[in-house]
């Protein structure tokens, strides 16, 4: 707290009173953190008109932060508070499945639309994650890759889409027909 104060230039005081403890202020931080990407990764979703880029724009932006050394360090700043702490649970519950619903919330629009096939919002957004990470968080969770590619993202994030849509989507894509 007091590195933080100094950087802040304020007192550690002054940093108490708008946080009680440590663990207030990583929550903070770590709502902003999720919030703000969350935000920006459903405008721009929402904002395409193809569902196919649409939802490729939301794995870019998702993949980006999850991958950012900061995010990966804030992984595991929460995975090593103690159980007791109720950080992690917490972080999960109220800051990571409160962002992941508005996905969910999407998908069953989407759902309700004809856009995708209908079925459990909250288990198609989950698989969605789930296919956009592929071993990309583990290797830099665990310090095996210095960096991902790029481009590596890039083709997770187009193979994990198209394989979304060929589970839940509700147009067949065209034999020969290239997709942008």
């Amino acid at each position: 707290m007091l590195t933080i104060a100094e950087r802040m230039r304020g007192s550690k005081q002054t940093l108490y009173n708008y946080f009680p403890s440590k663990e207030d202020l990583l929550r903070a931080v770590l709502d902003f953190d999720v919030g703000e990407i969350a935000d920006q990764a459903m405008e721009e979703f929402l904002g395409e008109r193809s569902l196919r880029k649409g939802l490729i724009r939301l794995g870019e932006i998702y993949l980006a932060r999850q991958l950012d050394p900061l995010a990966i360090s804030n992984m595991r700043i929460v995975a090593t508070q103690p159980a007791e702490s109720g950080i992690g649970e917490d972080f999960y519950e109220n800051i990571l499945c409160v962002a992941w619903k508005r996905v969910a919330d999407a998908f069953k629009a989407l759902m309700g639309e004809g856009k995708l096939r209908r079925a459990d919002p909250w288990i198609a957004t989950m698989h969605f994650k789930g296919l956009m990470l592929q071993d990309l968080l583990e290797r830099q969770l665990l310090n095996a890759a210095k960096h991902v590619d790029p481009k590596e993202v890039e083709a997770a994030v187009k193979h994990a889409v198209d394989a979304f849509l060929r589970i839940y989507g509700n147009e067949e894509p065209k034999p020969g027909k290239a997709r942008g």
